[in-house]
């Protein structure tokens, strides 16, 4: 696998109320919780993908 498809770990603090209504959502719908993580951040760079070019 090269480092471009290399997944790492990332450690950060998330509100109570959302990590509980994460871990709802996973349960409820078997997908992990990493696999939302890594859909929203990969859509926050999308959205501000003009932003990081500069």
């Amino acid at each position: 696998m090269d480092d471009n498809n290399r997944l790492t770990s990332v450690v950060f603090r998330l509100n109570r109320d959302r990590l509980d209504a994460l871990k709802e959502l996973s349960k409820e719908t078997r997908i992990r919780q990493s696999e939302y993580l890594r859909e929203a951040i990969s859509d926050l760079l999308e959205k501000y993908e003009d932003r990081l070019m500069d």
